[in-house]
């Protein structure tokens, strides 16, 4: 074999990129680099084990490395010393550039998201890497990544979220709703933002937030007992509330205050799985105030909701392999 660190380093760009075209090869050299080509591969084959090029992690790849050269040591016995010492060096050349590559990451490389969908009808809790604790709505889809990096903490939310952020002053916590983000230090607020839904709103409960509305790129600094509401992704309203009625859904209840029936059927709609329709379009500006038990059947809460209003009344139809539909129709008195 030969010697030379130009040979060695074609070798090691060969390893690390795959590639050991034919065209490379010195006619020759060709019965040398044909069994130098089989090594390539070969400990090309053992690398793609230890590391993933694509999302390189350092620490996950420290501990695989060693478990796989702890039992991959006759893979190197079968080479002589000489052949055994070049893929040492080899083998450091690409950790040493794999560990510089998780340093300082490539423009557009991608971190792995995990993501969690709540059925409609149940919640779900989820802590992060942080520390931090998120409590998801039914029917919300969330995204987070199993560690944050080194300059931010970043997550996704399509649905409805009450989170207590773990506090870092150097690191800022951000969650990405469909139309608007919301950037903390550390503190408890609640995230109402369905991508099928034009309203959404924003509640602060402890510390301090800053909301970022897409449309016409505004900026709300929020203190705590304020909520800011949102249209189309543009801030409509910010006011003083009490915002144990935006957070009460996480202790299994419906609060509704002066609330249109539309929005109401949008939340059982969620909750109970079903599908609301109106028979009577004016039915929908009808407003409702009351509190109810999220776990109590979805036929006791349209029964109270008729109490409250007598000109409404409701149809269930029950669908075998569909959601059932639920008709608000205008009572005939």
């Amino acid at each position: 074999m030969k010697n030379n660190d130009k040979y060695w380093d074609r070798l090691i760009e060969r390893v690390y990129h795959g590639d050991w075209s034919e065209k490379e090869k010195d006619e020759q050299q060709k019965s040398i680099e044909e069994k130098d080509d089989q090594w390539v591969r070969r400990t090309h084959e053992l690398l793609k084990q230890v590391f993933n090029w694509d999302r390189f992690n350092k620490k996950e790849a420290k501990l695989r490395l060693n478990y796989r050269l702890g039992h991959k040591q006759s893979f190197f016995q079968r080479f002589n010393q000489q052949v055994w010492t070049k893929a040492a060096v080899i083998l450091l050349a690409l950790i040493t550039g794999a560990v510089l590559h998780a340093i300082m990451p490539e423009p557009g490389q991608k971190t792995s998201y995990s993501e969690v969908i709540v059925p409609l009808g149940q919640m779900s809790q989820i802590r992060l890497s942080d520390g931090s604790i998120v409590w998801l709505n039914s029917g919300s889809v969330f995204k987070y990544p199993a560690s944050f990096d080194e300059k931010r903490r970043e997550v996704f939310i399509d649905g409805e979220a009450f989170l207590e952020v773990a506090h870092n002053p150097q690191k800022p916590f951000v969650v990405n709703a469909p139309s608007f983000a919301v950037e903390v230090l550390g503190t408890s607020f609640n995230v109402e933002a369905y991508a099928a839904d034009s309203h959404s709103s924003v509640t602060l409960v402890e510390g301090k937030v800053v909301l970022h509305a897409n449309q016409e790129k505004q900026i709300q600094r929020m203190v705590p007992g304020q909520s800011a509401s949102l249209h189309n992704g543009k801030i409509d309203k910010l006011r003083e509330v009490d915002t144990d009625f935006y957070t009460s859904w996480k202790e299994g209840k419906i609060v509704f205050r002066q609330e249109s029936l539309e929005e109401i059927a949008k939340k059982m709609e969620r909750w109970y799985n079903v599908e609301i329709q109106f028979k009577d379009e004016a039915l929908k500006k009808l407003e409702f105030s009351g509190t109810f038990l999220k776990y109590k059947p979805v036929e006791q809460v349209l029964k109270s909701l008729s109490i409250m209003n007598d000109q409404i009344d409701f149809i269930t139809q029950n669908r075998i392999n569909q959601k059932n539909m639920i008709y608000i129709v205008k009572k005939n008195n």
